[in-house]
């Protein structure tokens, strides 16, 4: 139930409908010599009905509708220009129910030829002995007019009760009941009068854009350095946010508490109110996971929080918790090794330059902490920044493997760690496996592929099994041709 949305005549329709006031109104006077039946109709003297008394009451009958349909008329013009506050349903419901009993009030005025007076004193106190034997209907009624003409709730709105995590999504909304949706899809029917007492925020009017506000806490033994620490759960967020647009720009993390020999880490954080709580959390720690283990940082769990043991944080450690998703996933566990322990660290900051378009280079980088962006020249000279590069993600392969210069230029976004690996790490894999070299190139000519891929056609197999031999030749030719 949409409850902006309500009946109205066309406006023909509705044309016709005024018309045939007059029309009637003059028919009367041919017929009964008065263009206003109830003139020579008194119900006080002569309760017999007879065909004046029906003409009258159809008089007045089709006065109350046309009064009433160019209410509804009205209505709709003024909704059709205001998209966002519109008259809702209940308001119109309202507006005709007074139409129609202001009508019949007259009516029975004009025809019983009754003093207004009397009239007036005898509804007022009919009108105060139904007011109190229907006041809690009516007070859910006037409650849900509030709601809906102050706009405090609409349909699909979210709302958060305050002392309450969970979440709310409006439903329904009628002239007594508002109907909410919890986070298990149950429908919750509450009397309106009762909502309109509750503290509550209508996440969904908010004048920005924002989000159901959530929570989760992560402790840490105090070994850890609190300032890298901070950075890190800033960069997962920002890590989070740039892969699911349903988190929002307002989060913060901090220190919350010291307990014994550990810090208890915070991070306030906004999200699409659709998700749950938990869905939501969930995100968050695979994100924070994701990041600390690109750090080389080992996490162990415990049933109550989590702990995160600083173990080893030197090249060696962050790379073996992050190659598994890059081209070395080739290499076997003792190759992996190998390569690890000659692994640099190289440190940047925020606006340093770490890879420059068209240089010679040969190396490769996993980054470990921080994040990057990625540019390329645009129209007129100005750089056009294309991609975003997070911790666990690596840059500069191609030119370690062909020694191709580089594509674009890659700068840090934030202060991190890369992990480097050069040609001279990899020549003596290479020579001992030459199998690696297809291997690597199968994932190379993958990679390539959905980079450059423009449609939804997939590579025919005889193109990229080209593809493959070419970077064989290529990578080949690079490690092993005479200096």
């Amino acid at each position: 139930m949409i409850h902006h949305k309500f009946f109205s005549l066309p406006k023909p329709i509705l044309a016709i409908l005024l018309v045939s006031n007059i029309v009637f109104a003059w028919w009367l006077h041919e017929k009964i010599g008065s263009y206003w039946g109830w003139t020579v109709v008194d119900l006080s003297k002569d309760l017999s009905i007879n065909l004046s008394t029906l003409l009258a009451v159809l008089q007045f009958a089709l006065f109350g509708v046309s009064v009433d349909m160019s209410m509804r008329a009205f209505v709709v013009s003024i909704n059709s220009k205001l998209k966002v506050f519109q008259v809702p349903a209940i308001t119109v419901m309202a507006m005709t129910i007074g139409i129609y009993g202001i009508v019949g009030l007259l009516g029975f005025i004009l025809l019983y030829d009754h003093s207004l007076s009397h009239i007036l004193a005898a509804a007022g106190a009919v009108g105060i002995g139904a007011a109190y034997a229907f006041r809690e209907p009516i007070s859910d009624i006037t409650a849900s007019m509030q709601i809906q003409t102050d706009h405090l709730a609409s349909i699909n709105d979210y709302i958060e009760i305050v002392g309450d995590k969970d979440v709310y999504k409006v439903t329904q909304i009628d002239h007594r009941m508002i109907t909410l949706e919890d986070k298990y899809h149950f429908l919750l029917r509450i009397p309106t009068r009762q909502f309109l007492n509750w503290k509550y925020i209508n996440i969904s009017k908010q004048p920005s854009k924002r989000g159901a506000k959530r929570r989760c806490t992560f402790t840490l033994t105090t070994h850890n350095d609190t300032n890298r620490v901070l950075s890190i759960l800033n960069n997962a967020m920002q890590y989070l946010r740039a892969k699911d647009d349903r988190f929002y720009a307002g989060y913060s993390c901090e220190v919350e508490s010291v307990t014994g020999g550990a810090f208890t880490y915070g991070i306030c954080y906004e999200c699409h109110p659709s998700m749950s709580h938990y869905a939501s959390n969930h995100l968050v720690n695979e994100a924070v996971l994701h990041i600390f283990n690109a750090a080389g940082i080992n996490i162990n769990s415990d049933i109550a929080i989590y702990n995160y043991i600083p173990i080893a944080t030197d090249a060696k450690r962050r790379l073996l918790d992050i190659y598994r998703s890059s081209i070395l996933k080739v290499l076997d566990d003792h190759q992996i090794q190998q390569l690890a322990a000659n692994a640099n660290l190289v440190r940047f900051e925020a606006g340093d330059q770490v890879i420059t378009l068209g240089e010679h280079a040969q190396s490769m980088y996993f980054i470990s902490e921080g994040h990057l962006e990625v540019g390329i020249p645009g129209k007129e000279g100005k750089e056009l920044i294309v991609a975003s590069l997070w911790p666990g993600d690596c840059v500069g392969e191609m030119s370690l493997l062909t020694g191709e210069p580089r594509s674009a230029n890659v700068y840090g976004k934030s202060s991190g760690v890369l992990l480097e690996i050069t040609k001279e790490n990899l020549s003596p894999f290479f020579e001992a496996s030459p199998q690696l070299i297809e291997k690597i190139s199968q994932l190379l000519a993958d990679r390539k592929s959905k980079n450059e891929k423009a449609g939804s056609t997939e590579d025919d197999p005889a193109s990229r099994l080209t593809r493959v031999k070419v970077l064989a030749q290529k990578i080949l030719k690079f490690f092993f041709s005479a200096d």
